[in-house]
């Protein structure tokens, strides 16, 4: 499982990549959002960690333009703005999860779990424009 770590903060980032790399994911990390909306799209990423205040580009914007480019990966928002607006605001422009800073490391590594182990439970159905194949009824 590969994870996209969008964080300015970059002794967080490397914190965060040291504990999913104990958990058996691979990670890379962008400091900057431009730069991090570029590999979100050029690159497959089973999640993305998506901080909000960042340079260039804020992952609110991020957010959004990944999911009208029809990007699948898990988005979890990791941010200070912590206000219901800013939740619902993640939240409604396409985020699974969003978690306010500061968080548990274990909390985090909790929420990603679950977002993977749901993506896994559809990975044996293919779906291409109105076709689906469910692979473990075609048995």
């Amino acid at each position: 499982m590969r994870i996209l770590i969008i964080e300015d903060e970059f002794n967080l980032a490397d914190a965060i990549k040291a504990r999913l790399k104990k958990e058996k994911y691979l990670g890379d990390i962008k400091i900057d959002g431009l730069d991090g909306y570029f590999d979100a799209t050029t690159n497959v990423y089973d999640l993305i960690i998506l901080d909000v205040m960042l340079p260039n580009m804020d992952g609110f914007e991020i957010l959004k333009k990944l999911r009208e480019d029809n990007i699948a990966s898990k988005i979890i928002m990791l941010t200070a703005k912590s206000t219901i607006e800013d939740k619902l605001d993640g939240l409604e422009h396409g985020a699974n999860d969003y978690i306010t800073k500061p968080f548990h490391m274990d909390e985090l590594v909790a929420r990603i779990n679950i977002q993977l182990k749901n993506d896994l439970t559809n990975k044996n159905v293919l779906e291409y424009q109105e076709l689906t194949l469910d692979l473990d009824k075609s048995k």
